[in-house]
């Protein structure tokens, strides 16, 4: 079981300042090894460090806001590990949704031909990448709502296609059509952000 130290009043309220507090080091230093160990053993899979980067960035952005009331807000340590729980839970996330759009690639026909050769070392950058055409594409103007919404809940979300179609009042043939289409351009896309590793 992870131990997380008591918590300091006195270090909560230093560091309220947000970034600009010199006591972040403090803070670091007090709680990192507690956030450290409750992801050895509840998320070993991950990456600790960008998953504590992470709720470091998200602490000095709240922290201004926090009051330390245990009685009505409960205690601080329990606030603090449901930060990095929910930082590690998007973090597994992120890495099934591209472990699964790679799979959806390779399967689709013409796929393997299209599909981005980088170093097999470079998963993170794969990852990366994948993540940044995944954003661009779902934000594109240009790809009505519903077609992002379909490829949404059939490809990110996991959904069976079958409910997806008659979720949207479609045909199956037009969820199968849709997600190719989408992926096409994913693939189209991190084509591109990785050809200088072809």
């Amino acid at each position: 079981m992870t131990s997380i130290p008591p918590t300091s009043v006195s270090l909560l309220k230093a560091i309220s300042d947000g970034t600009a507090s010199a006591r972040w080091t403090d803070f670091y230093q007090r709680y990192e090894p507690a956030m450290r160990g409750f992801l050895r053993e509840r998320f070993p899979s991950v990456e600790a460090d960008d998953v504590i980067q992470e709720t470091l960035l998200s602490l000095m952005k709240a922290m201004p806001d926090y009051h330390y009331t245990p009685d009505r807000n409960g205690h601080f340590r329990n606030w603090l590990m449901g930060i990095v729980k929910h930082k590690a839970l998007d973090a597994v996330r992120r890495a099934t949704t591209f472990s699964s759009l790679k799979e959806n690639m390779a399967k689709l026909d013409g796929m393997n031909a299209a599909a981005p050769t980088v170093p097999a070392d470079d998963d993170s950058w794969k990852q990366a990448a994948m993540e940044a055409a995944i954003e661009q594409v779902m934000s594109d103007a240009s790809i009505t709502a519903r077609t992002r919404e379909v490829f949404r809940h059939v490809t990110l979300m996991h959904e069976q296609p079958e409910d997806v179609a008659r979720q949207f009042g479609i045909s199956r043939n037009n969820v199968d059509q849709i997600k190719k289409r989408m992926i096409d351009k994913l693939s189209a896309l991190v084509a591109a952000m990785t050809a200088g590793y072809r």
